[in-house]
């Protein structure tokens, strides 16, 4: 990569999320005090997925109960559901794909702001480290996608077997209802549990077991920076110990614990407000003021 290149994205990053720094540090700061209060607790239960809501200024936290397991996680925005969510593409942009403490999760554009912060993580991930490779980790994000039915049918030839698509889908339609679920058919989730490399092959998704760097107890947190509907699936991959068939995995309860500050909700990162508009609104305005680069032309 050219020196310019590696710059711009260099800017990019600390420019994007330098704003933000502070209120990981508070954040990570009360709950590793013990400075936080417990105001809701939910048990996931395996092969199902559940809706809940988060508040802006909470901390939420998924703790591995029995054993490793797999979650994948989709956030919207509680006053927009339809137009604004967390998005893997912005997240990607300015961070890892395997991302750990400080890292901000972006919506989509036009919005583009943080609505989370991973602020906490016990996992063991120099073990991870040591055992699988120096780019591995077990959160991570994909441009879009969770496991789908498809994906189980094309590989076990199994029709219709519990998947991320099937849980995220149970869980959005419990907590923001059929149409908001029928628009997020195949949403892009956020991945914690799951030992990952992007730099193995035969495909850039290699998938690992984690017993051995996981225990009981372990868990994520995230600062809530707006008030959010959010969907969790139990990945029918489990732990992850034995995929030779969808009937051989084994699939654990996840403990989700949400908190709020001893004085109330944790300060949180202000609303950039960026002004660029919607896509298609702009479009059918004519595209007013659009700036563009330059025209290449070889004569």
């Amino acid at each position: 990569m050219a020196k310019e290149e590696y710059d711009i994205i260099k800017d990019a990053y600390k420019k994007v999320n330098a704003p933000y720094q502070k209120y990981y540090e508070q954040a990570k700061a009360a709950s590793g005090a013990g400075k936080l209060e417990l105001v809701n607790e939910i048990i996931l239960e395996p092969y199902n997925g559940k809706g809940f809501e988060l508040k802006k200024g909470q901390v939420v936290r998924y703790e591995i109960m029995g054993g490793p397991q797999t979650i994948d996680l989709f956030y919207m925005a509680k006053d927009r559901p339809m137009e604004e969510w967390a998005d893997t593409f912005h997240t990607a942009c300015f961070g890892p794909h395997v991302y750990s403490e400080g890292i901000n999760f972006f919506s989509n554009s036009p919005y583009c702001r943080p609505l989370l912060t991973f602020i906490r993580d016990t996992v063991d991930n120099d073990k991870i480290r040591e055992l699988y490779g120096e780019r591995a980790g077990h959160s991570y994000v994909l441009h879009n996608g969770a496991c789908s039915s498809a994906i189980y049918e094309e590989t076990f030839g199994t029709v219709n077997a519990n998947s991320c698509h099937f849980n995220i889908a149970q869980g959005i339609m419990e907590i923001a209802g059929e149409e908001v679920a029928r628009r997020f058919i195949q949403p892009a989730c956020f991945m914690n549990f799951q030992i990952v490399a992007f730099d193995k092959s035969p495909t850039a998704l290699s998938y690992f077991p984690g017993v051995e760097c996981m225990k009981d107890g372990d868990f994520v947190e995230f600062l809530v920076h707006e008030d959010l509907y959010a969907a969790i699936s139990p990945c029918p991959l489990g732990d992850q110990e034995d995929m030779t068939s969808i009937e051989n995995c084994t699939c654990w309860p996840v403990r989700i614990a949400i908190f709020e500050g001893e004085d109330g909700p944790l300060e949180t990162a202000p609303d950039p407000k960026k002004k660029s508009a919607n896509a298609v609104d702009f479009i059918k305005a004519g595209r007013p003021g659009m700036v563009v680069g330059k025209i290449g032309a070889k004569d």
